[in-house]
């Protein structure tokens, strides 16, 4: 029941912290795309002005089209740090050591979550999680998520949400 009520949640679009630099997303991502069989193309997006300032995103990202075996889209973007933490970080430390603790963090959406698609996406997640040297929900070692325990908590739930369909 509680799965149920996080699908409803979630709704079409997935949004999630991920422990993993986007490069190294996205190389996960396209070799189990790769295993599974799918089909897909791997695109440039760009990143809003919210995700710039409120994530600190580079101006783009990447975006993965999967056409086969459904259609579904996801975007990999860098995430260093929101407004406050980098002034603070900008105050104390070095720019060398400010970017050693605001990296290997990104966001990764999954979109066009529905009911004909949420099976391969399941499929395809569950496939990275395995393959990853470390699960994608370990973000502590992001300056930003070190005393934020609940929102550790609910970055792990937002992807053990898979596991349970």
């Amino acid at each position: 029941m509680f799965w149920k009520v996080i699908g409803l949640l979630i709704g079409s679009e997935w949004r999630a912290f991920c422990g993993l630099s986007p490069n190294r997303f996205l190389e996960l991502a396209t070799s189990v795309l790769n295993d599974l069989g799918y089909d897909y193309t791997v695109e440039k997006t760009t990143t809003t002005q919210t995700e710039q300032t409120m994530l600190g995103a580079d101006e783009t990202g990447e975006r993965i089209v999967v056409s086969e075996p459904v259609h579904f889209r996801i975007e990999i973007i860098r995430a260093r740090h929101d407004p406050v933490s980098s002034v603070a970080l900008s105050l104390v430390l070095p720019e060398k050591r400010r970017e050693e603790l605001t990296d290997e963090l990104s966001v990764v959406t999954l979109q066009e979550v529905n009911d004909t698609t949420r099976e391969a996406m399941a499929t395809f997640i569950n496939r990275v999680i395995a393959e990853s040297d470390r699960p994608p929900w370990k973000v502590n070692h992001h300056v930003g998520f070190q005393l934020a325990v609940l929102l550790r908590y609910k970055v792990r739930l937002l992807w053990e949400y898979w596991y349970h369909l």
